[in-house]
C-alpha cells in the first residue's frame, strides 16, 4: 500500500515541495519544471517584479502583484495539470495584496512564513481549494495559528 502526500484538495504524485527562494530564484520557470516533475512548484514573492517589464521604478508594489501573476502563469504553461503555489512572506509590505494576485494567477498551494500569517484563512476565505500552508518556528507559533484558524 503506497501513501500519497495529499495537500488540501490536491494529492502530489511525489512527496517534493521546492522552497521558496526569493530573490526571482523560485520563479515561473523552475515552479513550472517541479511541478510538472510530479512535486509541488513554488513562486517566492520577494523582489519577483525587479527585472520585470511591469517595474519602472517607481511602481514597486503594483509590478510585484502582476509579475507574481505573470510567473504564475509561466508556470502553469510548464505544467498545465501541476500543483503550483507562491511562498508570500508575512513580513512584506504588500503581503495581503499578493496572496490575492496569487489567487487571482490560479495558485494552489499558498505557503507563508517571515511572520505568522494569521489572517490568511480570512484574506483566502473567497477561494476554499487553496491549500494554505503556514511554515512555523515553534510549537507556540503553530499552536497560536491553528487556533486562530480554527476559529475562522
Amino acid at each position: 500500500m503506497s501513501s500519497q502526500l495529499r495537500i488540501g484538495k490536491h494529492i502530489v504524485r511525489y512527496p517534493v515541495i521546492q522552497g521558496g527562494m526569493g530573490v526571482r530564484i523560485s520563479a515561473g520557470r523552475l515552479a513550472g519544471h517541479v511541478a510538472k516533475c510530479g512535486g509541488v512548484g513554488l513562486v517566492a514573492a520577494p523582489g519577483i517584479c525587479l527585472n520585470s517589464p511591469f517595474y519602472n521604478g517607481r511602481n514597486y508594489f503594483q509590478a510585484d502583484a502582476q509579475a507574481f501573476k505573470d510567473e504564475l502563469r509561466k508556470a502553469y504553461e510548464i505544467a498545465p495539470d501541476g500543483i503550483i503555489g507562491v511562498n508570500v512572506m508575512v513580513a512584506l509590505s504588500d503581503y495581503e495584496q499578493l496572496v490575492k494576485a496569487a489567487i487571482e494567477g490560479g495558485a494552489k498551494v499558498i505557503v507563508c512564513g517571515a511572520g505568522l500569517p494569521m489572517s490568511l484563512p480570512e484574506i483566502t476565505a473567497h477561494a476554499p481549494d487553496v491549500a494554505l500552508i503556514p511554515i512555523v518556528s515553534s510549537l507556540r507559533a503553530a499552536q497560536l495559528i491553528a487556533k486562530k484558524w480554527h476559529k475562522s
